[in-house]
């Protein structure tokens, strides 16, 4: 294959000649047996008509028609920048080719045609028939995007050198406001050199989106280590929204990437595109809300109806009710809602000091400014207004080196790097707080180890049963039992609000409580009235339900209850004088009941984690069922709680009367 430079520089010239020449009479002739090279590009002034001969009965695509009337245009430019706009129909070309005698050289006897990309569709014809088309025409008019096309002309029918008449017929979309006609120069040759042409022109466009396809790298890189982030972390769910975020992001890139190499329904690349935008927006604004903890307002529902807006807006253009232009217009305003919004929050976070907030509100920012002059702009050029690409062609294109990159480009780079910093200063803030958590978790353990009898004492004619089962590593329940003077033996029982360290200290505050008080009261009044003394002046706000039992070695049951579930004496529940929780009011008054327990005969204490234990089904074990097992065992009252669904700490305490019954500790 000969392909250089100078080669086609020469035929590029000679056919500039040969336009002078040509430029009265009838459509523009190119001769390739002067020049004997593979490739001669036929990029001169073609007659151009607008109007259709769909019939043929004109005569338009035939060898014989006289089209010295028709205007000349230049091929390798649309007709739009040459003055001629369509509103909607057909338009046709004309020029011919003179071809060198085939017996000269075998070279020549596979020839083709390399046409440009054509906004819209069209077919070719030569000597009247038709070769080729792309795209469909009307009546079931459809654009595909599409690139450099190859047809044969298949000159070989004729054996000496001849005059090939080519005709193109262009249909252009009314409501499809961008340029019609040619983008670049038509180029006849031998077909090996075309297809060396062709894949050429394939690869220097694959340069120029080079920045594109970074871009998408980079978005299935972040992309990854979302995914793999939340794999870490199941239970933030910010770093799924990111990671599927990017993974839309990147499969758009790739969508535009497979239109600028294969031929595609424009329609069916608008929509997709549309849909995958529509999908990815609301995860990028959840994300940054569920970063930020932003309310979710009217704004923010604003935000999220933008993706459904611009989708409808674009099914709405391919059903050619609006035009490109107008889409763009109505898209652009829609898009407000969803920018204001999350600019908004980050500055409002920022101002805060949250961290995440200020790294990304800089790229952010830069990058939603950009992309909307970036509509705007494209707006403004589609309407005519040609200083909008040539004011702002920096814009379009920032610099050639390494390879081609636009502002937006950049700006989407330097927000893909903000907002990918912040998942690892996250991870790494989250595992920080984890670690501080364990600590804590840790200490309220040992606390709640130490405060938590580990054995129970000896109460002679009594057997007593305790078991306790924490939801979790730390629970709030708490009790205690006091051997006191006279033989009798007080039990406490509580439930701290709250959870690890600061219930774990409240317990702690409350059993120093009732240790020092045991040694010089054995009222249970008493000692409820000196607990809630204490919580209302350390407890920052907690409440705790307690029951102080004193049982007397006559089988006599002095209690006071403050708001805790009352015990059940030989199956039944006790009525007692019940009062406030303890840490809600200095005004509180403890009254105290008195109760006989008779031999052989169980009073059972015990928390809610019992009576609120919830099945699969979301029913609660209830105070009916506790009552109906209040008679059993300790252990078994607590391990049918505990199978039935145990969501809190359960705590089950029995004192069973009895002659020379050792304690037992479950």
């Amino acid at each position: 294959m000969i392909r250089t430079g100078s080669s086609i520089r020469f035929a590029t010239t000679l056919l500039a000649s040969l336009l002078t020449i040509a430029a009265a009479g009838h459509a523009q002739v190119f001769d390739l047996e002067k020049d004997q090279v593979q490739l001669a590009s036929v990029d001169g002034f073609w007659r151009f008509h607008t109007g259709d001969d769909a019939d043929g009965k004109l005569g338009w695509a035939k060898p014989s028609f006289d089209d010295s009337q028709w205007t000349l245009l230049r091929s390798d430019r649309s007709w739009t920048s040459q003055g001629y706009r369509i509103d909607s129909g057909v338009a046709w070309y004309r020029f011919k080719v003179l071809l060198p005698q085939t017996s000269r050289s075998r070279q020549w006897q596979d020839l083709g045609i390399l046409i440009p990309r054509i906004h819209s569709s069209y077919q070719i014809f030569v000597d009247g028939e038709l070769i080729g088309s792309f795209g469909k025409m009307p009546p079931h008019g459809e654009y595909f995007i599409g690139f450099d096309q190859i047809f044969p002309l298949s000159p070989a029918k004729t054996p000496s050198a001849r005059e090939l008449s080519i005709a193109i017929r262009v249909w252009q979309m009314g409501w499809f406001d961008q340029v019609g006609g040619p983008e670049g120069a038509t180029t006849v040759g031998t077909l090996g050199a075309l297809k060396g042409l062709k894949t050429a022109d394939d690869q220097a466009r694959f340069w120029s989106i080079t920045s594109g396809n970074a871009l998408m790298l980079m978005n299935m890189v972040a992309a990854f280590a979302g995914f793999f982030l939340f794999w870490m972390r199941p239970a933030d769910r910010e770093y799924l929204w990111f990671a599927l975020y990017e993974l839309l992001t990147g499969v758009e890139h790739l969508c535009t990437d497979w239109a600028m190499f294969y031929p595609i329904s424009w329609s069916g690349l608008r929509l997709l595109d549309a849909c995958l935008s529509a999908a990815s927006w609301p995860l990028f604004l959840v994300f940054v809300f569920r970063i930020l903890n932003g309310r979710r307002n009217w704004l923010f529902w604003a935000a999220v109806g933008t993706a459904p807006a611009i989708v409808l807006v674009n099914f709405v253009t391919v059903a050619q009710w609006l035009s490109i232009n107008q889409s763009r217009v109505i898209s652009a305003v829609c898009l407000i809602p969803y920018l204001v919004c999350i600019l908004v929050l980050l500055y409002r976070s920022a101002r805060q000091g949250v961290p995440d907030a200020q790294l990304m509100i800089v790229p952010v920012a830069i990058c939603f400014i950009s992309w909307y002059i970036y509509i705007l702009l494209v707006i403004v050029a589609s309407s005519g207004q040609q200083w909008a690409d040539r004011g702002f062609a920096w814009f379009f294109q920032l610099s050639r080196w390494p390879f081609p990159f636009s502002f937006q480009d950049v700006a989407d780079m330097v927000m893909l790097l903000g907002v990918m910093a912040v998942l690892p200063l996250r991870f790494a803030r989250s595992r920080r707080d984890e670690e501080w958590l364990a600590r804590e978790m840790e200490s309220a353990r040992t606390v709640q180890q130490v405060l938590i009898p580990t054995e129970i004492p000896s109460i002679p004619g009594f057997n007593i049963q305790c078991v306790y089962k924490p939801a979790g590593q730390v629970g709030g329940d708490f009790f205690q039992i006091i051997p006191i003077a006279c033989g009798s033996s007080l039990i406490v029982i509580g439930d701290v609000s709250g959870k690890g360290m600061p219930a774990a200290m409240t317990v702690s505050l409350l059993v120093g409580t009732v240790q020092t008080l045991a040694d010089t009261t054995g009222s249970p009044r008493e000692i409820l009235s000196a607990m809630n003394h204490r919580m209302l002046t350390r407890s920052h706000g907690g409440f705790t339900t307690c029951l102080v039992l004193r049982v007397d070695p006559d089988g006599t049951l002095t209690m006071a209850n403050a708001g805790h579930i009352a015990p059940y004496l030989a199956g039944r529940e006790l009525t007692l004088n019940s009062s406030l929780p303890l840490g809600i009011s200095a005004e509180t008054t403890y009254l105290e009941s008195t109760f006989q327990l008779l031999a052989g005969q169980q009073l059972t204490l015990l928390t809610d984690g019992v009576v609120e234990a919830r099945n699969q089904a979301g029913t609660l074990f209830g105070f009916e069922a506790t009552a109906a097992i209040s008679a059993e065992p300790a252990l078994q009252i607590a391990k049918t709680a505990e199978l039935f669904g145990q969501e809190d700490d359960i705590t089950v305490l029995s004192v069973t009367r009895a002659i020379d019954l050792n304690p037992v500790l479950t």
